[in-house]
């Protein structure tokens, strides 16, 4: 019996082959005997070259063909639908500045993006501008050239570094492809919107001496408004502003409104107290319409028979245009004065009105963002005649991503306040205007006011790295290999905002967490690979890793430059037993470690208006403002940089085995316990509202006389401790019969508890199971195939939540029950005779709805990080090779 899961098999067969990837499910698919020499590869887990597939930590493999078997369309998507991407991730949306309403990424064991490191074929991705260089954006891969993609479910810190605390995905690209290969797809939902179009080009040449490959790629998608997925007509839908096109205001008397106008105007809803709310939803792109050009190439050249200069290119280039609604004036609430000749009080001497208003009339708010990444990697890999021999490598590698994004329609705050103390403008229309007159008054108000924001970033990251490897000792049962590297990383990284907004005068955009800061990271590594009689191996690795960072905060008492330096010395330690050839039981510790990014540390603080709910206050007895305990009342938010984190710490340790049943069965089964100290959160204003209605008490958030919310401090912090522990469950299943040869996988993760402490003094809570935190997902998929067809049906399932501890922590009983959630996708495919396919698919084809937060409807009232809001989508591929 082969000592080979049906996985690695897999690879094995993909990596001996280097072929393209055809429709059908190889993934699991019935694979030859290996032949008896095999070359040692580098597995995602471990630096140290191996035959077995299998090690001491567990690896989720997904080839190209179980990739097109999911039916999704970028490698977001797949790794957003992996059952051990526990809660989801972020996904792109309208309405988020700097730059992040165009980028993706992934979230392994719900510990955050920047605790799950992306490597690319081995090597850390550059990280995106909006994250500080901190997360990789997983939209920018182009799906035609990934080959597979490793999932490591464990902290590989030691191995890796800072960044791999919930584990690595590891994206192998194609390399050593001959010929030309073309690639269409298009994609149609059923909501309005959605349409994606790819086009891929592969090329290939291969020598005695060496290889290139190209790739280039294609990527469209159209917007999709988000009137078409919300339930807006929905006579419990309430999501309506009173920053409106049709102005209101507040005095010391109470609302003033312009009600006569306000069936005039689209978008707008008569409240019964007389106010003219506005219905956002209406115009907003829920996703924008995206553009993106990738290109990729490998190549490697024989210098020597022992000497190979190896190097790749990527480039992406990509267009993002989303909308938010028309601009509420709203970092600096307008003032009509009391002596203002349109003040509707001035028959009785004249009250102050705060005005409440929204610049529809000039137009949305969009915003054109523009995200440019590029990579080169050059180096050489050698073999020295030494010992048992000694292989090494030297390697260059420049990274940068630069995003420039255009916000469209702002409103510069104090151009408004200047125009309005004028006297020229009747925003109340006090002297009875027609509609006309008075919308061609608002239209010059707003014109005059009108701004275009302006967001610049730039990630740059200079690396160079060897390694040596080598076998020390092969003596009979008794081996030991080695390998010794070092890494010295250089960056710079600065975001920078107009100067107006940075100074906090401009509505409708993010500006102001300007940063400028250098990073040197040093490291270096040893990991060892010991084999022992009766078929027990033992697996050691440290790491030593030093950050020096450099950054300028701009504050009230003008420019400060902070530094500050982080070091640690990581260890991991493993071991792996195989009692019989069919099982291999296999347990691993290791400690974890990140330092704070850039823009975590050295984003200047910034002014915003967050909408929330103060329950705090609208909870208490003999409170009563139905405005400000409106759930779209908006607090004055001040947000930045930390200058004083400290650098996260953790451990984690994961258990487990494989057993293969026979040469067609196998299963694995793994338990897993992180636990993380010192996490840093952005932590949001709902978070810290809800923390301080738990604890009675906050000390981000200042109050006034009256009890209300007068500012909240919002930002990044450490908070004490996250601790999470699960079970990941794997079996695979081969079948041939006379009516063709079948294939069975299921994947299932079991979160047993996510418990988070905010601070020393907190209670430990635990989240599993409750909205948003799903404690179990899974994926089982059902592969068929039979001479030149074959056909697939997937299944996402996700777990039902309960929404219990909200409730009665906020005592607001709207919010629902999640039930659990069947997502079903089925394919057919072709191999037709002149070397080329055609596949045919639905994604989601009973149209399963997503669970929605509270028992109405309401404005993005979906967790679309972890739910499809798309509906059934069908989509064709065609692919044909020369």
């Amino acid at each position: 019996m082969s000592s080979l899961t049906l996985t690695a098999k897999a690879i094995r067969r993909s990596i001996l082959a280097a072929t393209a990837a055809s429709v059908a499910f190889s993934g699991v698919a019935i694979a030859e005997d290996a032949p008896e020499k095999v070359e040692r590869i580098e597995v995602t887990g471990s630096r140290i070259k191996q035959v077995d597939m299998e090690t001491v930590s567990p690896v989720t493999v997904i080839d190209a063909a179980a990739i097109a078997m999911t039916g999704e369309k970028t490698v977001a998507d797949v790794l957003n639908n992996s059952a051990i991407n526990s809660f989801g991730s972020w996904r792109g949306v309208s309405g988020y500045g700097s730059g992040a309403s165009s980028t993706s990424s992934v979230n392994l064991r719900g510990l955050g993006a920047s605790a799950t490191l992306v490597l690319l074929d081995g090597r850390r991705m550059p990280g995106t501008s909006s994250s500080s260089g901190a997360v990789a954006d997983t939209s920018s891969i182009p799906m035609s050239i990934v080959e597979r993609i490793e999932i490591l479910r464990d902290g590989a810190s030691a191995v890796y570094g800072s960044d791999a605390v919930a584990g690595v995905i590891n994206i192998i690209t194609k390399k050593e492809f001959d010929g030309v290969q073309l690639d269409y797809s298009y994609e149609m939902p059923d909501v309005e919107g959605g349409d994606a179009e790819r086009l891929s080009i592969a090329t290939g040449y291969n020598t005695d001496k060496g290889n290139i490959t190209f790739t280039y790629e294609y990527y469209d998608t159209k917007a999709v408004m988000d009137r078409d997925v919300w339930k807006l007509d929905d006579s419990s839908y309430g999501a309506y502003s009173t920053f409106s096109s049709v102005p209101n205001g507040i005095s010391d008397s109470g609302w003033v409104d312009n009600s006569e106008f306000c069936d005039q105007v689209d978008n707008t809803v008569l409240n019964s107290d007389g106010r003219c709310l506005y219905s956002y939803g209406e115009v907003t792109k829920l996703f924008g319409d995206s553009t993106r050009n990738s290109f990729l190439t490998n190549f490697s050249y024989d210098i020597t028979d022992d000497i190979q200069f190896r190097g790749r290119a990527t480039a992406s280039l990509a267009e993002t245009e989303t909308r938010y609604a028309g601009t509420p004036v709203s970092t600096n609430y307008p003032v009509m004065s009391a002596d203002n000749p349109y003040n509707p009080y001035a028959s009785t001497g004249g009250e102050d009105v705060t005005v409440y208003m929204r610049s529809v009339q000039i137009g949305e708010r969009d915003t054109l963002t523009e995200t440019n990444n590029f990579d080169i990697l050059a180096g050489f890999v050698g073999f020295a005649d030494v010992g048992n021999g000694l292989d090494w490598e030297f390697n260059v590698q420049s990274s940068s991503s630069t995003t420039n994004s255009f916000g469209y329609n702002l409103i510069n705050d104090s151009i408004i306040q200047r125009e309005i103390d004028t006297g020229n403008y009747d925003i109340f229309n006090t002297s009875g205007m027609s509609y006309e007159e008075w919308n061609g008054q608002m239209s010059e108000l707003y014109g005059a006011a009108a701004h275009t924001g302006v967001y610049q970033g730039k990630f740059e990251s200079t690396q160079i790295d060897g390694l040596v490897s080598t076998l020390l000792i092969d003596e009979g049962d008794f081996s030991l290999a080695m390998v010794a590297g070092a890494e010295y990383e250089m960056i710079d990284f600065k975001q920078t905002s107009d100067p107006e907004s940075a100074a906090g005068i401009i509505s409708g955009g993010s500006g102001g967490d300007d940063v400028n800061a250098t990073r040197d990271r040093t490291a270096g590594y040893l990991e060892f690979q010991m084999g022992l009689p009766a078929n027990f191996e033992v697996s050691a690795a440290v790491r030593y890793e030093r950050y020096e960072q450099e950054g300028k905060l701009t504050g009230a008492t003008g420019d400060i430059v902070n530094s500050s330096t982080f070091d640690a010395v990581v260890p991991k330690l493993g071991l792996s037993w195989r009692p019989v050839d069919s099982l291999l039981l296999r347990a691993s510790y290791g400690d974890s470690f990140r330092a704070p990014n850039m823009g975590e540390m050295f984003s200047s603080q910034a002014l915003s208006f967050e909408s929330s709910l103060d329950n705090l206050w609208c909870n208490t007895a003999g409170n009563d403002d139905d405005t400000y305990c409106d759930p779209n009342q908006q607090h004055k938010t001040w947000f930045g940089g930390n200058p004083n984190l400290e650098a996260e710490e953790g451990n984690s340790f994961t258990v487990g085995g494989v057993w293969n049943v026979n040469d067609d069965w196998n299963v694995e089964v793994s338990y897993y316990s992180i636990t993380y100290d010192n996490k840093i959160e952005s932590v949001g204003v709902d978070d810290i509202l809800r923390d301080e209605l738990r604890e009675g008490t906050s000390d981000f958030v200042t109050r006034g006389a009256d009890g209300k919310i007068e500012y909240i401090e919002s930002g990044v912090r450490n908070i004490a401790t996250v601790e999470t522990s699960g079970i990941d469950f794997v079996t695979a299943y081969n079948l041939e019969s006379s009516v063709g040869d079948w294939n069975f996988k299921l994947d299932l993760s079991k979160v047993l508890d996510f418990k988070k402490q905010d601070n020393a003094e907190s209670a430990m809570i635990d989240y599993s199971g409750s909205t948003d935190y799903p404690d179990l997902r899974g994926n089982f998929a059902v592969g068929w195939s039979y001479d030149d067809f074959s056909a697939a049906w997937t299944t996402v399932y996700i777990g039902s939540q309960s929404a219990e501890y909200w409730r009665e922590l906020e005592e607001y009983d709207n919010y629902t029950d999640y039930g659990t959630y069947f997502k079903h996708n089925v394919q057919f495919a072709y191999n037709h005779s002149m070397n080329g396919s055609i596949t045919v698919g639905v994604n989601n084809i009973l149209d399963e709805e997503a669970p929605t937060y509270y028992d109405y409807a309401d404005y993005r009232d979906v967790n679309v990080g972890l739910y499809d809001v798309l509906g059934r989508t069908y989509y064709i591929r065609l692919s044909q090779r020369f």
